[in-house]
């Protein structure tokens, strides 16, 4: 049987040296830069400024159809929730008003059939004062006679 030794690399990972190389070289500062693009980038420098102008104009239409409150989820959430206790809040303020102004109406209910049963009976008293029975009593005790007009009932079909 033949064997192949097998050997191991010395070397480190790439990734080892890719990091040290770059560490070790200096990165361009802002004075290296060419103070104007080269030419062969001039037409890529005009269509890149046509791209954005054009996503610009997009990106401003979609802002501009987006409602307020889409742009911001926690004001709209805040004023739903507002909108949700103010009409929780009058609708149980109207029925507490509803109950009272029931209240007030059996009440005013009642203080009318007490007053209706007072005014009845006192009808009564002024009727039974001022009747023909009480009237003619004190009449003859005062010295009136009875006339035509308070004559006897006159009675059909007895005898």
């Amino acid at each position: 049987m033949s064997s192949t030794p097998t050997t191991t690399s010395k070397r480190p990972p790439k990734r080892r040296a890719s990091a040290k190389a770059r560490a070790s070289v200096a990165l361009p500062g802002w004075a290296d830069l060419p103070a104007s693009p080269p030419s062969k980038l001039a037409g890529t420098a005009t269509r890149a400024k046509a791209g954005a102008k054009k996503a610009g104009t997009q990106a401003a239409k979609k802002v501009r159809r987006a409602r307020p409150l889409d742009a911001v989820p926690s004001l709209r959430f805040g004023l739903t929730t507002l909108l949700v206790c103010v009409v929780i809040t009058l609708f149980l303020g109207h029925a507490y008003a509803t109950r009272a102004t029931l209240d007030a109406l059996q009440e005013a209910r009642r203080e009318n059939e007490r007053l209706r049963l007072t005014h009845q009976r006192l009808q009564g008293d002024v009727d039974r004062m001022t009747g023909p029975s009480a009237v003619l009593g004190r009449a003859a005790g005062l010295g009136l006679e009875e006339g035509v007009a308070y004559g006897p009932t006159i009675r059909l079909g007895e005898e």
